[in-house]
């Protein structure tokens, strides 16, 4: 009966939380997945006020707070501040646990929040991290042959192996890339869509980059006409500005003209070298790569030349440095001067390339340390705002609860005492007998003759005169070496013939009993306090003497004094 009340007050506690839930904004999807992608655009240029943006969307509820952390770690990602961007993704992940991945678009929110978080771990040099989030990728995606989902198979595979080259586990960095390529090659055979063909290019640029690296040009031969296919299907996607298509072909012409120059094809590599000298929209990375051509070639001046022009382009633009400028472009000019036998200059070059990592280091935690107070106060204010919209919802079902709660509890107080009242006497009743069972039994032991007895019975019988007579119990410290001292015989003998003529008692259980009877009459015949009787009969603990008194009464000393 009791149970049964309890669920009925947890349904409808349950019931009533659901209905105010149930009052907030459901996560509008269509709307949501528009309004993302005008919030990541503008993103792009004013990562401030699009986080704004998120922030009261989520609070208006078209976001959830999974989709909120995933937009905000997409635009950190674009805005280039990794650790932010891990942030938000492991937020982002946090909270999609437990939710169902029913549509399309609940799975780029899961694979792109896990590639966020991969990235950035693989940019801080946690490869094993980022290898482990690929391969949940890999694992939600499956057998799934779809051009999404061959895209985010291969995304992942490109992932595992840019980190298993990074691990100098060469082969199977090589194995993974060539198996995305294979896919993709078949995967966009004929998709017009530029964000589906252009990581077929990415991965044959990549794999180019790790044959020449790692001195196997011969490999990278192969290559060239697939990144010719990649470029001509590329070349379909007519939605596409044309600076897009024309910064591949940049990349393309420029990766082949490296690999012929890798293999001693020195005439193709150079007819590619100036044909991407006359490309339009050639960039400081453009010139950064022309630079590694030229000194695959040897032609070391002219190549420092470009990386000091390139250099100039990229502090000209104003453009915040990087550790993508040190490691794309001071690293190159330095193996350039190396090659070159200019020592003293590459010597100066390695000192200013680490006081500048130092320097962008120290940058980097001032400024993740600012930003993430200012996530946290921005946190604290949209919650406080969540709040304050529910909180008269909960002040008056707090009120209707408690009035009701009190109305049931006085209720079951009454029935409860009742029923304990009466549980108690029939308890009180068997206590009564069981003493008086006791009383007896040990009467006949104290009658019979000492002829008749056994050795342990002999020594229970002087043990309970003992016990009748001196009371050692009510000394806190009393325990089976002392009552053996008290009876002149080993604490063994003691043992025995208290397990044998008390049904099985342990020596704890034998001084127990005492001590709680003694308690027992205590509360009968004084008004002393519990705390006090517990002490003058050898229990010190009111917590252990409630606990021995509910053991062997079924009931607390107070509700035992009451019968």
């Amino acid at each position: 009966m009791r149970k049964s009340r309890y669920i009925i007050i947890l349904t409808a506690i349950v019931t009533l939380v659901a209905l105010m839930m149930g009052c907030t904004k459901p996560d509008r999807s269509e709307e949501a997945i528009n309004l993302q992608e005008e919030i990541t655009e503008l993103g792009v240029g004013n990562p401030e006020r699009a986080v704004e943006r998120v922030d009261s969307a989520e609070q208006a509820g078209v976001f959830t707070a999974a989709r909120a952390n995933y937009v905000k770690a997409v635009i950190y990602e674009n805005a280039d501040q990794q650790r932010l961007a891990a942030y938000y993704a492991e937020k982002a992940i946090a909270a999609q646990e437990g939710e169902t991945v029913a549509t399309s678009t609940d799975s780029s929110l899961y694979c792109t929040s896990r590639w966020i978080l991969s990235d950035c771990q693989y940019s801080n040099g946690e490869f094993g991290k980022s290898i482990s989030l690929a391969k949940e990728i890999l694992a939600f995606v499956g057998d799934g042959t779809s051009p999404k989902n061959v895209t985010m198979k291969c995304r992942a595979l490109s992932q595992i192996a840019e980190c298993e080259s990074e691990l100098n586990h060469v082969s199977e960095s090589e194995r993974l890339f060539l198996q995305c390529i294979e896919m993709l090659m078949e995967s966009t055979q004929h998709v017009t869509n530029y964000g589906d063909i252009d990581p077929l290019i990415y991965t044959l640029l990549t794999l180019n980059d790790l044959y020449i690296d790692n001195k196997m040009p011969e490999k990278a031969l192969p290559l060239i006409a697939k990144m010719d296919t990649a470029i001509n299907r590329l070349a379909r996607c007519a939605n596409d500005a044309d600076w897009v298509l024309q910064k591949r072909r940049n990349h393309v012409t420029i990766s082949k003209a490296m690999v012929y120059a890798a293999n001693g094809q020195r005439e193709q590599a150079e007819a590619l070298f100036q044909e991407h000298r006359k490309m339009q929209g050639l960039n400081p990375a453009d010139m950064t790569a022309e630079g590694i051509y030229l000194t695959i070639m040897g032609r070391y001046d002219e190549a420092l030349s470009l990386f000091d022009e390139a250099d100039s382009m990229i502090h000209a633009s104003g453009e915040l440095i990087t550790d993508i400028y040190v490691k794309t472009f001071l690293v190159n000019k330095y193996t350039t001067l190396q090659k070159a036998g200019r020592d003293k200059e590459a010597m100066a070059l390695g000192d200013y390339m680490r006081q500048l990592t130092d320097s962008l280091r120290q940058q980097e935690r001032q400024t993740d340390v600012e930003q993430l107070q200012e996530i946290k106060r921005q946190e604290n204010e949209i919650t406080s705002k969540q709040q304050s919209l529910v909180v008269h919802r909960i002040i008056l079902a707090s009120i209707f609860l408690v009035c009701l709660l009190i109305v049931y509890l006085l209720w079951r107080s009454y029935k409860y005492n009742k029923v304990l009242t009466e549980k108690n006497r029939k308890l009180y009743e068997e206590i009564e007998q069981r003493r008086q069972e006791q009383q007896h039994e040990m009467e006949q032991l104290q009658a019979a003759p000492k002829e008749q007895l056994t050795s342990e019975q002999q020594l229970y019988r002087r043990l309970c005169t003992l016990m009748d007579e001196q009371k050692p119990y009510t000394d806190a410290e009393l325990n089976r070496n002392m009552l053996a001292q008290l009876l002149g015989t080993n604490e063994k003998y003691v043992e025995q013939a208290i397990r044998q003529c008390s049904k099985g008692e342990t020596v704890s259980d034998f001084i127990n009993r005492y001590r709680l009877e003694h308690v027992a009459r205590l509360l009968k015949t004084t008004n002393d306090p519990i705390a006090i009787i517990g002490e003058l009969s050898g229990i010190p603990s009111r917590v252990t003497l409630a606990r021995l008194f509910r053991n062997a009464y079924g009931m607390t000393p107070t509700e035992y004094r009451k019968i």
